[in-house]
């Protein structure tokens, strides 16, 4: 009888975990988000910019800041690190900044990013500096800030 119903709880589960919502499966997958070069040699790098470059200000820095947090929730970081990460998007992933045209300040921007950003390499160390600062969000993040209400 204890055998049956382990074998009926452990096939509950698995019918459980196979029919589990998009975000659940997501969830179990580690982040890892994409520099330019690994997106073009699997072929999105296309279609990212495509979505990107289609997106407003607001919803631009709203997906960097989704990806920076996700990064913060999924790599292991000092809180040093993490402290540097927050600071970085409090101060430089703003609507303005992204909707910026003006390209004077725009050029004042990327200068004082600039800035924080050699600090950030320094106390990130290369790699994870790379996939918090370098790499790009998923396409499904851009997908879904462009389709969240709060950012139309």
């Amino acid at each position: 009888m204890k055998r049956i119903a382990l074998v009926l709880t452990v096939v509950v589960a698995a019918a459980l975990l196979r029919c589990a919502p998009p975000a659940i499966a997501q969830a179990r997958e580690p982040y890892r988000p994409l520099v330019n070069g690994e997106m073009a040699q699997q072929g999105l790098w296309e279609t990212w910019a495509a979505e990107f470059n289609a997106m407003t200000g607001r919803q631009k820095a709203e997906a960097i800041r989704r990806h920076m947090k996700m990064c913060l929730e999924s790599f292991e970081m000092t809180d040093e690190q993490r402290a540097l990460v927050r600071g970085f998007i409090a101060k430089h992933v703003t609507d303005e900044a992204y909707a910026e045209t003006d390209p004077e300040k725009r050029q004042a921007l990327q200068f004082a990013i600039g800035q924080d950003a050699a600090r950030a390499e320094v106390v990130l160390g290369r790699e994870l500096y790379a996939r918090v600062f370098f790499a790009k969000p998923p396409i499904a993040v851009l997908i879904a800030v462009k389709n969240d209400p709060a950012f139309k």
